[in-house]
């Protein structure tokens, strides 16, 4: 499952999500995906489907990831990382463009992108945090948002020129009797508390849907489409120029913006 939503204003001033399904599975694909939709700048373009409209103020994406660690873009990975846990259980590890710990996803776990436009200066634009959204969609399942960041939410934010990004990693489904934590700096032994063990027994699909829906309620309604030309160019630059090298999951790279700017000066 992979939903990519990007918010159009229309007339009277409301305004339209725009739902993309993607169904891919590759972490390194989804993170080069991500990246490029803060980086592209599509949301200073006008929007084709909107009559005549402006740029979407926010983009919002659902996706999932094979098993796999994610670290955060500064991160040690020989620190961060059970990388021969990794390499025994086939569990890739992956980078990153945007900070924090590192998190595990896989089939259990839901991963929700939100991209909203931003002026110059580290305090400017007026941005919903991505992180209330979830936990106040999750609430209608009897679990507390207090209890929701003791790991079951994990959330790692970039801010790039024009545009700033939040992820928001939610685990749902227990993980099984002995399965490993993954993560070398991890403050508890076992896996991260899920949705299920907390109380709440729903299915990834339900979750899914009460996020998104709590998304819509904050910006408008929904339209379906896919990545413009200019996200799938600078998606298929990100990813030919470091997604895909293993250096950069396992080392990182000189600069945090060098290769992603050159392909749109973002």
């Amino acid at each position: 499952m992979v939903l990519v939503v990007s918010v159009v204003p229309v007339g009277g001033g409301r305004a339209v999500l725009s739902v993309i399904v993607d169904d891919t599975g590759d972490p390194a694909w989804n993170l080069a995906l991500d990246e490029a939709l803060a980086r592209s700048g599509s949301l200073a373009l006008p929007d084709a489907d909107a009559d005549g409209a402006t740029g979407p103020v926010a983009l919002f994406r659902i996706w999932q990831n094979a098993p796999s660690v994610v670290v955060g873009r500064f991160q040690d990975v020989d620190r961060a990382v059970d990388v021969a846990g990794c390499a025994q259980d086939g569990v890739r590890v992956v980078r990153r463009a945007s900070g924090g710990e590192a998190v595990y996803t896989g089939p259990g776990t839901l991963n929700f992108t939100l991209v909203q436009a931003v002026g110059p200066g580290p305090d400017s634009g007026s941005s919903v945090g991505l992180g209330a959204l979830v936990a106040k969609a999750v609430e209608r399942f009897g679990v507390s948002a207090a209890a929701l960041w003791n790991g079951t939410v994990q959330t790692a934010r970039l801010r790039t020129r024009h545009a700033e990004l939040v992820h928001a990693a939610v685990h749902v489904v227990p993980a099984g009797p002995g399965t490993r934590r993954y993560i070398a700096c991890a403050r508890r032994a076992g896996p991260p508390p899920a949705l299920g063990d907390l109380g709440a027994d729903v299915p990834l699909d339900t979750v899914a849907a009460a996020v998104l829906n709590t998304v819509a309620d904050e910006f408008g309604i929904l339209r379906a489409r896919r990545p413009n030309a200019l996200e799938r160019a600078c998606r298929d630059y990100l990813f030919a120029a470091r997604y895909s090298d293993v250096t950069w999951h396992l080392m990182g790279g000189a600069g945090p913006s060098s290769q992603a700017r050159a392909c749109t000066g973002r």
